[in-house]
């Protein structure tokens, strides 16, 4: 079946983004089954520029992915033109963290069964984190890595946990009591929990209705003994707030409230049309990569 070139949802530049001078810029991706976002950032003056974002239809598995992937990058204006840095999000559930202190990188791939399957085409891949000092392993499809790195030279991948962890654990490290973290995407959320400067929590969680995400953060809550009605919970992502998500989640937690964009970041006038919480992810992989 042939491949359909996704179309976009959302696109705009601003001015200051010349794509004949895109070595002078960083460009950010963020790469999921159901949606391509990606962003142009000018790490001189910390201005984001350009915005994208590909809803995806019928995309079954990775290799399809990469080949959506390809389709676009062969037919779009400017995203093969050779950038200053290249840093890519991939969203995958199939990860596990390890203790720096127990890692072995030889070892990776055999960790990883411990909780997830391995096909025999995929790639095994490692991100350092600095605030937890441990490793987050995770695969995905060699297909869906080979095409990025044709397309994109000396790109360098993080899982999408990866950034949300550094970035919450940075911001809350001197802070008092335990705090919950809820990143939303299409049919799939993140949660973290944390205590400071420790990682308690950092799982990722499929919904379908706004029940499922309820009962995920508040059995989370029970097994680490937190009262809902005290802890602080920061909602970011694609998520409305006049969402079932939104409106379910206030009447069981009493401190509720929407997190902003990077506070190292600039925006142009272009992205007054998105909310500050969306593709939070992917506007903090820079400064959290």
């Amino acid at each position: 079946m042939p491949v359909r070139t996704p179309t976009p949802a959302i696109s705009f530049r601003d001015a200051a983004f010349d794509p004949e001078r895109s070595e002078s810029f960083c460009l950010v991706l963020e790469i999921s089954p159901e949606t391509i976002s990606l962003a142009v950032l000018d790490n001189l003056t910390n201005d984001f520029l350009a915005f994208e974002h590909y809803p995806l239809r019928k995309v079954a598995d990775e290799n399809t992915l990469a080949a959506t992937l390809e389709q676009l990058s062969a037919q779009h204006e400017w995203l093969t033109n050779r950038f200053k840095r290249t840093d890519c999000i991939l969203v995958t559930e199939r990860f596990t963290l390890v203790p720096a202190a127990l890692f072995d990188s030889a070892s990776a791939a055999q960790y990883l069964r411990f909780n997830q399957p391995l096909a025999a085409h995929d790639e095994v891949l490692t991100d350092m984190l600095r605030q937890p000092d441990a490793r987050n392993i995770y695969a995905v499809s060699e297909n869906l890595t080979a095409v990025l790195r044709r397309q994109f030279t000396g790109i360098r991948f993080r899982h999408h946990l990866s950034p949300l962890i550094e970035r919450t654990l940075s911001v809350n490290k001197n802070a008092d009591g335990r705090r919950i973290l809820v990143h939303i995407q299409q049919q799939r959320f993140d949660l973290l929990i944390t205590d400071g400067g420790l990682l308690l929590l950092a799982n990722t969680y499929r919904f379908q209705s706004a029940e499922d995400v309820a009962y995920y953060l508040l059995f989370a809550c029970e097994q680490l003994r937190l009262n809902p009605e005290q802890v602080p919970v920061e909602i970011v992502g694609e998520i409305d707030p006049d969402s079932a998500i939104y409106k379910l989640l206030f009447k069981y937690v009493r401190h509720v409230k929407f997190g902003g964009r990077p506070v190292e970041a600039r925006f142009t006038a272009g992205f007054g049309q998105l909310l500050t919480h969306w593709h939070f992810n992917l506007f903090a992989l820079h400064y959290y990569a």
